[in-house]
């Protein structure tokens, strides 16, 4: 089945298609799937189990500003697992994903975001001694991105590719009480990126800014869980390699980029508790707040033709997030269950003023309140499909009022249907 959506595409034309991508893509699956087959070889006494998953749903949006639009989002997984003892345990999959607009033979004139992933991982569970447990992780991404009609699959400005790590050393304290410590590592890189409006006020034919994208991503975090309690602390640090920090003066190479490298940092704190009411409700009420620093800067034009920024604003990228939610499931019977999910995000920026619709700063910080609501019903077909039916309500309200190029203040319903399989 794989092979098929790699060989014809999802939800996009012959002409779209880059085909020695695809090509490298069916490579880069035979090679896994026949390493993977070689290992069991290898190991003829270990147990093997094949793995699949099928998540796909699709709906229709209707925003209050805009057009109505069917979306589709497809999720496909397909690998092995190898367990060589009793403590120790491989997983292997391949993962295709694609979000976008569905329904729609033809683009005509609008046209939508639509993302496709291809994800390659290799997990390692080890059950190190009684009370420890190690799990590892490789992973590799691509994600292809096309924010335009006139981008082609695999020329995407936002395309990039994810390489990297991950431990995570858990112990056992007692029956109820466990915790985690991790890392993890990528590499993110952006090969086609390039800042078009900089090199347009710059007046300059080649492209002077590719790679400003890439970054390191380093991870630490810890967390843990005493009966139904769920508690975490995330450090999360980007370093560019090639972004610098803008400034307010114009440095010896007649730009406003300094020598110094941008940097973000973020903080993440998290807790969350499940309650069993009458054995047929379970809550989960959760809560987090994220901090990001950034030291980049932010110089302001009023129009894209202009080569003299009219203000400087230090610290522009620097936010706080507050984020609260209680999704509600309800047991009907042995097969159908409901479900209803409140959530509040509220978005606050450090120094970053609002602007008003004519693109001028106005007094105050920028902050964006996001409302949604999501409800539904599930029925368990059987063992392995479960069918869903949802409906989502969200809402945004910001004093940013500036909405030429993205909307701020809005409100809008997507209902669909979703399909899940897993074997």
């Amino acid at each position: 089945m794989l092979y098929i959506l790699l060989s014809h595409g999802i939800g996009f034309s012959d002409k779209d298609r880059s085909k020695g991508q695809i090509n490298m893509l069916k490579r880069i699956l035979i090679s896994v799937l026949l390493f993977l087959g070689g290992a069991m070889l290898l190991f003829a006494k270990t147990k093997a189990a094949p793995y699949y998953q099928l998540q796909f749903d699709v709906g229709e949006s209707i925003p209050s500003k805009g057009e109505m639009m069917a979306t589709s989002n497809l999720t496909n997984d397909l690998g092995i697992i190898l367990q060589p003892s009793a403590r120790h345990k491989f997983i292997g999959f391949y993962e295709l994903k694609y979000a976008g607009p569905g329904l729609r033979k033809e683009e005509g004139d609008k046209f939508s975001d639509r993302i496709m992933d291809h994800v390659f991982v290799i997990k390692n569970h080890f059950d190190w001694k009684d009370d420890y447990t190690l799990k590892s992780q490789l992973d590799h991404m691509i994600e292809y991105r096309r924010t335009g009609a006139n981008e082609l699959w695999g020329q995407g400005l936002y395309d990039f590719n994810r390489t990297g790590f991950m431990f995570d050393l858990n112990r056992k304290f007692s029956k109820k009480l466990s915790g985690d410590i991790y890392m993890q590592y990528h590499y993110l890189e952006f090969p086609n990126y390039t800042d078009l409006l900089a090199e347009f006020q710059a007046g300059e034919t080649s492209e002077t800014s590719t790679g400003k994208q890439n970054h390191h991503n380093y991870q630490l975090g810890v967390k843990t869980k005493y009966e139904l309690v769920n508690v975490s602390l995330d450090f999360t640090i980007l370093k560019y390699t090639k972004q610098k920090v803008i400034v307010d003066n114009v440095q010896p190479d007649r730009t406003y980029y300094s020598g110094v490298l941008q940097q973000d940092t973020m903080v993440t704190l998290g807790a969350d508790y499940t309650k069993i009411l009458w054995n047929s409700i379970i809550l989960t009420p959760s809560f987090s707040f994220k901090s990001k620093i950034s030291n980049q800067n932010y110089q302001h034009f009023m129009l894209a033709t202009d080569t003299i920024p009219v203000r400087y604003i230090d610290n522009y990228y620097s936010y706080n997030i507050f984020d609260i939610s209680c999704p509600i499931t309800f047991t009907l019977s042995k097969i159908w269950a409901a479900f209803i999910t409140p959530e509040i995000n509220y978005k606050y920026y450090s120094n970053r003023p609002p602007r008003d619709s004519e693109n001028a700063f106005i007094s105050g910080n920028q902050y964006n309140n996001l409302f949604i609501l999501s409800c539904g019903f599930s029925k368990r077909q059987n063992d392995v499909t479960t069918m869903t039916v949802f409906y989502n309500y969200q809402s945004q309200v910001s004093n940013m009022t500036f909405e030429r190029y993205l909307l701020y203040n809005y409100s809008g319903h997507y209902m669909g249907v979703s399909f899940s399989y897993t074997y």
